[in-house]
């Protein structure tokens, strides 16, 4: 996981040494993934060792279902509305 993220740091700044600016972002992009994925992998399964696992941390299964709906209830509003909102600020 380290070389990896290496190399999309090496990949980054190479980019902006050639003035590649959009694969410059998506390495960037890359090596933030890459160095939250390494983090959660490291501290697998344990939040805050050595006592509290992911499993203990859990909320109830009914509150996670609802938590759930409400997200996807969110983005039944948020996501039309953006749409909205930027074609109406893009128009000509």
């Amino acid at each position: 996981m380290v070389a990896l993220t290496a190399a999309a740091a090496i990949g980054a700044f190479w980019s902006l040494w050639r003035r590649r600016y959009h694969l410059a972002r998506v390495a960037a992009a890359g090596e933030v993934t890459l160095i939250l994925l390494g983090w959660g992998l490291a501290q697998y399964p344990y939040l805050l060792p050595p006592d509290l696992t992911i499993t203990g941390a859990a909320a109830p299964r009914i509150t996670l279902e609802l938590a759930l709906i409400a997200v996807l209830g969110g983005a039944v509003v948020l996501f039309p509305s953006l749409y909205y909102l930027f074609k109406v600020f893009k128009a000509r």
